[in-house]
């Protein structure tokens, strides 16, 4: 964490994203464990292995969000999977705006779209619905991880993004709030 805050006061956001986020061991698993997580990923959903990395307080070791900025990576974390696609993205949003278009109930759509807007696709604002099943597909994916322990007793989640320019924008929101933070 002193390097990190080190290094908020002489890089750019964009330095400290690929420093700290795109580059590097994760915190909280080692190298052995780690491959194995991206596999399971990489070859359930069919993208590139170097396409899905942990971010937040498992990558780092502690939270940048704001509510809990510098909190250390803890028991009730949990393992933030980015998956970068520009493929799958595209053919969830394909089906997304067909479910959207054919009228069926879909409480979370502004939301799913707001997010889309910035690149990314959060799950859980995806149909919950028989008739759009990659929501249950993702979920019961990521839930099985979960609860199988393989990676510890913690709760692992994933978003999906439309390219590495939207995580990265993603990414420096914090950044760029910390640096603020350092430098007041």
């Amino acid at each position: 964490m002193n390097e990190f805050k080190d290094d908020l006061r002489v890089l750019n956001s964009l330095q400290i994203v690929r420093k700290h986020i795109f580059n590097g061991a994760c915190h909280f698993l080692d190298n052995a464990n780690y491959y194995q997580l991206k596999e399971e990923i990489c070859e359930y959903f069919d993208v590139e292995f170097n396409d899905v990395l942990i971010v937040g307080s498992g990558k780092l070791g502690f939270s940048i969000k704001p509510q809990r900025r510098y909190g250390a990576f803890n028991d009730e974390s949990d393992i933030d999977i980015a998956v970068v696609s520009t493929e799958l993205f595209q053919k969830i949003w394909k089906e997304a705006y067909l479910y959207q278009r054919s009228g069926a109930y879909w409480p979370k759509s502004a939301d799913f779209f707001k997010y889309l807007s910035e690149g990314w696709i959060r799950p859980d604002k995806l149909p919950s619905s028989k008739y759009f099943s990659f929501t249950e597909n993702w979920w019961n994916f990521f839930n099985e991880l979960t609860t199988s322990e393989r990676y510890g007793p913690y709760k692992i989640r994933g978003g999906l993004y439309q390219s590495w320019f939207f995580l990265q924008e993603y990414q420096k929101i914090c950044i760029e709030q910390c640096i603020t933070e350092v430098k007041t």
